[in-house]
């Protein structure tokens, strides 16, 4: 019922998956940081 060897074959998948959802967040923070110096909030 419990296939281990699917599941050690599909880590490496997983694992590219998690890296990519990282640099997407990543990428908004960094773009959202960059917005904020270039337009800074006027009080």
């Amino acid at each position: 019922m419990f296939d281990l060897q699917a599941l050690l074959d599909s880590l490496p998948m997983m694992g590219y998956g998690m890296l990519g959802i990282f640099i997407a967040v990543a990428v908004i923070i960094l773009v959202v940081a960059a917005l904020c110096k270039i337009f800074p909030v006027k009080k």
